[in-house]
């Protein structure tokens, strides 16, 4: 009986504490791919450029392509109109989208062009304001677009200068610097007349994961809580009315965790992980009421839909890939995994508030572990690796 009221507590717990519901759409029409740009118009949502090979091997792309939210179908555009590129920034205003900066696998751009939803047609518009880069943040709000930090053209040397383009004048004014340190790989989105930049890698190679407000009024940067997900680069972050969301991307290993932003209380909380493999470098937009995420990580394809209404488990479907016992354990607990590949393989286990108690590495096939040193209760073993992020739920029994 003890055995059943823990599973069953479990359950509620996990129905309780995890929300949102992801869905899998219509795979991306063109080739899979990471660094690619994507934003949104009406019921629309499009992606393009990107790099087929992955990191930085391309080759870099120059499709453009449009989904329809109605019909969950895929088709092409007329192609970008700049060179092939990757870690390029896309943000739209009104009807009109917008692709600029990047890399097309020789320089750094700075060049910009906006895209007519009615008529399919580039047009090349003022040269972003700031040097040549690649991995920046772009977001519009209102009549107004923005782009900022990243890896700009001298010496690779790396930025948080901030910069207005007004699509009325076609001009570019610079802004406040981001108020937080210099970063490329960074998140932005926007929400209302309120801009967001959080996340990313420093100079120093250092990951971040402050995340920083810019008021369009009075051009000032204030810091918010920091983001509540581990630091990371490459992650993707989009809005949802008054709620900003960041997940994926890398802190040493890909991530698939996905959290929540309340601008009403300026704070974070964790939703149900993203329903694709973990991964970096994917692209991120919004349509209403739902979230997209899809291609990214090794020039995968696939597409993912996030409603915020709707309660889920937040927990991976195993496969029989990892078991567990005996389980409730008292002394000692054994590990087996079944076809994960168990290089750089670590376990994490986590407390039931979500602390992180121990971290240990893995050896190839199974594990014994000791677990005399925990006090009886409920705790979440996650074991990381190339292929992802599992969890299993352990039971300390005594």
């Amino acid at each position: 009986m003890k055995t059943k009221l823990l599973i069953t507590f479990i359950a509620i717990s996990e129905i309780a504490n995890a929300q949102g519901s992801w869905t899998q759409k219509a795979n991306f029409g063109g080739t899979g791919r990471a660094g690619a740009v994507a934003f949104s118009i009406g019921t629309k949502g499009y992606i393009g450029t990107g790099t087929e090979g992955g990191g930085s091997s391309g080759p870099n792309k120059i499709d453009f392509w449009e989904w329809d939210q109605l019909t969950d179908t895929w088709t092409q555009r007329a192609n970008f109109a700049g060179t092939a590129r990757s870690y390029a920034v896309g943000f739209s205003i009104g009807t009109k989208g917008y692709i600029g900066t990047g890399y097309d696998g020789t320089d750094k751009k700075n060049d910009f062009w906006e895209w007519n939803q009615s008529n399919n047609t580039w047009i090349q518009k003022a040269s972003f304001g700031g040097t040549a880069r690649y991995c920046a943040v772009g977001f519009s709000i209102n009549t107004k677009g923005y782009i900022g930090t990243g890896y700009d053209d001298n010496n690779g040397s790396t930025k948080k200068d901030f910069w207005e383009w007004d699509q009325a004048s076609d001009t570019w004014t610079q802004k406040a610097n981001l108020g937080g340190s210099v970063r490329g790989e960074a998140i932005g989105f926007s929400i209302g007349s309120k801009g967001y930049i959080g996340t990313g890698n420093d100079s120093s190679s250092l990951l971040k994961k402050d995340f920083w407000e810019w008021d369009q009024t009075t051009d000032v940067w204030t810091p918010k809580a920091d983001f509540g997900g581990t630091a990371r680069r490459n992650a993707l972050g989009f809005s949802i009315g008054t709620k900003g969301y960041i997940g994926t991307g890398t802190d040493g290993n890909n991530d698939k965790d996905f959290w929540e932003w309340d601008q009403s209380n300026n704070t974070w909380s964790q939703k149900t992980n993203f329903g694709g493999t973990s991964r970096s470098q994917s692209i991120g937009f919004s349509i209403g009421a739902k979230g997209y995420i899809g291609t990214g990580g090794n020039a995968t394809k696939d597409f993912w839909e996030f409603d915020p209404t709707v309660t889920g488990i937040n927990e991976v479907n195993l496969d029989n890939l990892i078991s567990v016992y005996p389980n409730p354990a008292s002394d000692f607990a054994t590990i087996s995994i079944d076809n994960v590949n168990n290089v750089n393989t670590t376990l994490n286990i986590y407390s039931i508030k979500g602390e992180l108690i121990r971290t240990e590495t893995l050896q190839p096939n199974q594990k014994q572990i000791n677990v005399k040193d925990l006090s009886t209760g409920i705790y979440t073993i996650e074991i990381k690796s190339k292929e992802g992020s599992k969890k299993q739920k352990l039971v300390i029994q005594r």
